[in-house]
């Protein structure tokens, strides 16, 4: 018969076939290596089974699953550190990052409750307050909310109603780019909740990071409406 490797049973199964296999052996007087053989365990682990009962009875055969270290925070700093982070961004705690990672998440702790966490053990932390890495969706520092609206529901609509009216086709025209600097990385925030963060556009950018280098191939809306062969065109300059 096959041996059973213990170590892929559940807790509760270790613990029937344990009290069991004692049990064969103390009360009906079976032989342990019998038993054993019977139920496709190792033989000998039958034996510190034996022992355990002895000294201590039946229940040192039940099953104790290990809690682990006491945790350094407790619930009220776990919350404090979920509110640091929600909302919020790195630099307004003295940090010259914009976004979050686990070791300013673990300098801040240091800093704030001067308790000291290991990475690992910060990333089980924003884990368990379900805080995950995300990318954040980019938000252009000139981006007029009030504006988009505007557009939305008054200038789109006429535009739209005029385009009908000629039997065109609105075709939307937007600009390509590329940029030595790395892209926009990750951070943390709640799961299932996007991230936004604001970042400057080309013109804007550039005076600001002089070290990187950006070009726009195409863009710079004229918003000159031209009609041609049926299409209503809303022309742009090359940059």
């Amino acid at each position: 018969m096959a041996t059973i490797d213990g170590r892929k049973l559940d807790h509760k199964a270790l613990e029937h076939m344990r009290i069991l296999a004692v049990k064969r052996v103390v009360e009906d007087g079976e032989d342990p290596s019998e038993v054993m053989r019977s139920l496709g365990l190792c033989r000998t682990s039958i034996y510190p089974w034996l022992r355990k009962f002895r000294e201590e009875g039946w229940d040192a055969l039940v099953e104790r699953i290990a809690q682990g270290p006491e945790p350094k925070l407790n619930e009220k700093q776990r919350q404090q550190v979920k509110r640091w982070i929600l909302g919020k961004d790195p630099r307004q705690y003295g940090f010259d990052f914009g976004l979050w990672t686990r070791r300013i998440v673990q300098a801040l702790i240091e800093d704030k409750m001067r308790v000291e966490l290991g990475l690992t053990a910060v990333g089980r932390l924003l884990a368990s307050l379900d805080i995950t890495p995300q990318k954040p969706l980019r938000r252009a520092y000139e981006r007029d909310p009030a504006a988009v609206d505007l557009w939305l529901k008054a200038t789109y609509p006429t535009l739209r109603k005029r385009a009908k009216r000629l039997g065109a086709t609105i075709f939307f025209l937007d600009e390509a780019g590329f940029q030595s600097d790395p892209p926009l990385g990750r951070t943390y925030g709640l799961k299932g909740t996007p991230h936004s963060r604001n970042v400057r556009t080309a013109p804007e950018y550039q005076r600001h990071q002089r070290s990187h280098r950006s070009w726009r191939v195409l863009g710079g809306y004229l918003y000159r409406q031209v009609e041609r062969g049926g299409i209503l065109w809303l022309s742009s300059r090359t940059l």
